[in-house]
């Protein structure tokens, strides 16, 4: 399952990050705390397929579908 298929309310543990992805996005999301193994909680999905706001450990942040389609969780 993908990050943005992940139900509002919900938790996940980070598995991978999408090997077609850029290594310095890649880099990005790695200080960001999407490591494998991280969990997660998808706090908010917004209206007409805006991002996403995920929490991980004390940081909030909003992904929008490309990306959050790109992190693969459990």
């Amino acid at each position: 399952m993908t990050l943005w298929e992940l139900p509002k309310k919900k938790q996940a543990r980070v598995t991978k990050l999408d090997d077609s992805m850029t290594s310095v996005l890649k880099v990005r999301l790695n200080e960001m705390g999407f490591v494998p193994g991280e969990l997660l909680t998808c706090m908010k999905r917004t209206a007409f397929n805006g991002p996403l706001v995920i929490q991980i450990q004390d940081c909030v942040y909003t992904l929008d579908r490309q990306l959050a389609e790109n992190i693969a969780v459990e």
